[in-house]
């Protein structure tokens, strides 16, 4: 009972960071920083945390014949991170995570057209939920932001859900947090390039903008990522996945507070039927994947 009490508090922690993301992201962005910048610091910041926590508690390393596979999985967790932040650059924090929240479905939906997981009846009702919850989202908000953006979260969401579907098979066996780190230190590379052939990683070096990027770099990427790992090894990845439901609930919050995001009804119902879609999916009694963030 202890561990199920830490396992449920440290994805609750999780939950806080990750929730948090779009909030901070659209107060630096607010602030002067690039899209692209925001990110290569994000993840440089991000892996550089959980290298230290690694070294510092003695974790093994991945066997280096799975590093080119990591790398890989980096490279395509860059372009989903790419993809959803310049999508949020156009959108409100709370339509993009609606928007996003939708992943654990179109992870279902990859897993049966890439794999061949069997579709469930449970599995095809979370999927009508959460498409309708989706279309409801997007159709009353499409007019506080534009379809581009829309098109870039729907786009973050699917290459989400290959990773997703992919990381299963190569994560598998390794040890989790190194493997993790690996993973993200390639994203970080692969984003910091792609800025500094866009037009570089400077950011504007003013107290305000780089709070903002050490917070989400520590608050919305190491602490997270670490918390959520640990959870799952205490509570189990079925309990956790549960757990990190709160998510979009902490950015809807956050942003009616802080950014004064409001939704529509018609918003409100597009998101209970996301999160009822999300929930139904994640009580089936099987062995999921660890999920991931943008």
């Amino acid at each position: 009972m202890r561990n199920i009490t830490r396992g449920l508090l440290v994805v609750f922690i999780a939950s806080l960071g990750y929730g948090a993301l779009a909030v901070l992201a659209k107060l630096a962005l607010a602030e002067g920083v690039e899209v692209l910048p925001l990110l290569a610091w994000r993840f440089v910041l991000g892996s550089g945390l959980v290298w230290a926590f690694v070294f510092a508690t003695g974790r093994p390393r991945p066997p280096r014949g799975r590093v080119v596979e990591l790398v890989l999985l980096g490279a395509l967790y860059a372009l989903n991170a790419m993809c959803y932040m310049l999508g949020l650059d156009r959108l409100p924090a709370s339509l993009a995570t609606l928007v996003f929240f939708t992943y654990p479905a179109m992870t279902v939906l990859l897993a049966r057209i890439w794999v061949g997981e069997r579709l469930t009846s449970r599995r095809i009702a979370a999927l009508a939920l959460t498409t309708a919850g989706c279309a409801l989202t997007v159709g009353f908000g499409v007019g506080s932001g534009d379809a581009l953006g829309v098109g870039l979260i729907v786009l973050s969401v699917v290459l989400l859900a290959a990773w997703i579907v992919w990381s299963h098979g190569v994560l598998e066996g390794l040890p989790p947090v190194s493997s993790t780190a690996t993973v993200i230190t390639s994203t970080a590379v692969v984003i910091a390039l792609t800025a500094l052939v866009t037009g570089g990683l400077g950011v504007p070096l003013a107290p305000a903008p780089l709070a903002l990027i050490a917070a989400i770099g520590l608050f919305s990427t190491a602490i997270p990522i670490t918390a959520f790992l640990v959870g799952i090894q205490w509570i189990g990845p079925a309990r956790a996945a549960i757990a990190a439901t709160v998510e979009p609930a902490v950015t809807l919050t956050l942003a009616a507070l802080v950014l004064g995001d409001r939704l529509t009804g018609g918003q409100w119902l597009g998101a209970l039927l996301i999160l009822a879609g999300v929930v139904w999916l994640r009580l089936e009694r099987q062995p999921e994947s660890v999920d991931a963030h943008s």
